[in-house]
């Protein structure tokens, strides 16, 4: 599956069987989660220059520089996630954590012993669709699969490995 984290890294989001494996695809974050995430870097950054141009180098202004630090980095992981999905399992890698050794961390879909849908509460009632998966792992460890881009897709086919996996005929 690291072919399908690379063929992401391409800028083939969302690349299937020539991705490394039959009906394999890899999924971006959601680019509204992108874009939100480079807004609030930027606002951050730009308070934090304007509060040590006017007041100097306070404890409010090193504040406000570590969290645009941490926004920074944000924006850098949102910008270089990438889930690759197959009949085999999951896998989470990130380009740049890659770039210093940082292996795809992959969970084979029989690792995966419980499948939790959450649904939002939003205008009054209940989603229909989930907007996020947590799937906990035999070690009690979880993994959230949220703000993807065609999510649709990422739980139709979660909902597919994890019944197959379990014999069932609907979703797990």
């Amino acid at each position: 599956m690291a072919a399908g984290v690379r063929a992401g890294a391409a800028g083939e989001a969302g690349a299937g069987a020539a991705a490394g494996g039959a009906g394999e695809r890899t999924f971006r974050r959601a680019a509204g989660t992108r874009i939100l995430s480079a807004l609030c870097a930027a606002l951050l950054v730009f308070g934090a220059l304007s509060m040590g141009a006017t007041s100097g180098l306070t404890a409010g202004t090193i504040v406000l520089i570590v969290l645009a630090l941490l926004a920074l980095a944000n924006v850098v992981s949102a910008y270089a996630d990438r889930f690759t999905l197959g009949a085999s399992g999951l896998e989470y890698g990130n380009l740049v954590l890659s770039r210093f050794g940082v292996r795809p961390r992959r969970v084979p879909w029989e690792e995966v012993v419980r499948v939790r849908e959450h649904r939002r509460f939003k205008a009054g009632r209940m989603e229909e669709e989930p907007s996020a998966l947590f799937l906990t792992l035999r070690s009690g460890r979880r993994v959230v699969l949220d703000s993807l881009e065609d999510y649709d897709a990422v739980l139709r086919t979660v909902r597919r490995c994890c019944a197959a996996r379990r014999g069932e005929g609907g979703g797990a």
